[in-house]
């Protein structure tokens, strides 16, 4: 298929040869509304288990699949979520954060639109996904999104935040069902501690198998290589700690 992607800066992260990689797009329909989700597995090598992947507040572009690949790596189908619609694509922070700043005050929405795109991608037709080894992650606006999927009674076997907010509206109502990995910058001025705290009060009385790692020298936007800004900045070692603690979190839960 044609597709605007370069496909090669994608296989890099991933570790594969460009001719191995499938990009394929995925659509789904929500409330008369398209979304165009990207569909990224390794053909030579086809995988059992699936991880969603929800992109930073620029939603679905080239480099929200090098993130995702280079971040979760080949030995999982990524399947980066479109939660905004097809003809919703920022150009510039301003229209990104306009975009993000509504989802987060309307989380039932928020949560409808993740729920169609783990059905969109429980659904496709392109690679033969295990039933029960499904997970969710996502960076920054993504993380926060994750976990809304997770606290919403999703059934995916594990979630991952990276560097994302940890607030929830209504935290006592949550029914997260699988495991829970949150990879914080302590430096993030978006997350104050209290709101830290808040969420280890809120995993804790859940009762679930959950984990917080806490990276001393990053912030917000550790995984992303065009940040660079005071506490929203890219931090190289941690975004390599952090893929290694994501793959081994789904390691053991898909195994």
């Amino acid at each position: 298929m044609s597709h605007p992607w370069n496909a090669a800066a994608i296989a890099d992260k991933l570790g594969i040869a460009a001719a191995d990689l499938a990009i394929e797009s995925i659509v789904h329909t929500l409330d008369g509304i398209e979304y165009e989700n990207v569909l990224l597995f390794n053909k030579a090598k086809p995988p059992v288990s699936g991880v969603l992947a929800v992109p930073n507040y620029f939603g679905v572009r080239q480099q929200a699949l090098e993130i995702a690949a280079a971040t979760v790596g080949a030995d999982h189908a990524i399947f980066v979520a479109d939660v905004y619609g097809k003809t919703v694509r920022p150009t510039n922070p301003d229209e990104a954060m306009a975009v993000i700043v509504a989802l987060k005050k309307d989380r039932p929405l928020l949560r409808k639109r993740m729920s169609a795109a783990l059905d969109a991608f429980r659904g496709q037709q392109k690679i033969k996904i295990a039933a029960d080894k499904f997970g969710a992650c996502g960076f920054c606006f993504g993380g926060t999104a994750a976990l809304e999927l997770a606290r919403d009674g999703a059934d995916v076997r594990g979630t991952v935040s990276l560097h994302g907010a940890l607030d929830t509206p209504a935290p006592e109502t949550s029914k997260v069902k699988g495991a829970v990995l949150v990879l914080h910058g302590v430096q993030d001025p978006s997350v104050p501690r209290d709101q830290v705290n808040a969420f280890i009060d809120e995993m804790s009385a859940a009762k679930i198998d959950w984990q917080l790692v806490n990276y001393g020298q990053a912030g917000h936007s550790f995984t992303d290589p065009a940040a660079n800004n005071p506490g929203f900045f890219y931090h190289r070692q941690t975004a390599e700690r952090a893929s290694v603690a994501l793959k081994n979190f789904f390691g053991e839960l898909f195994a």
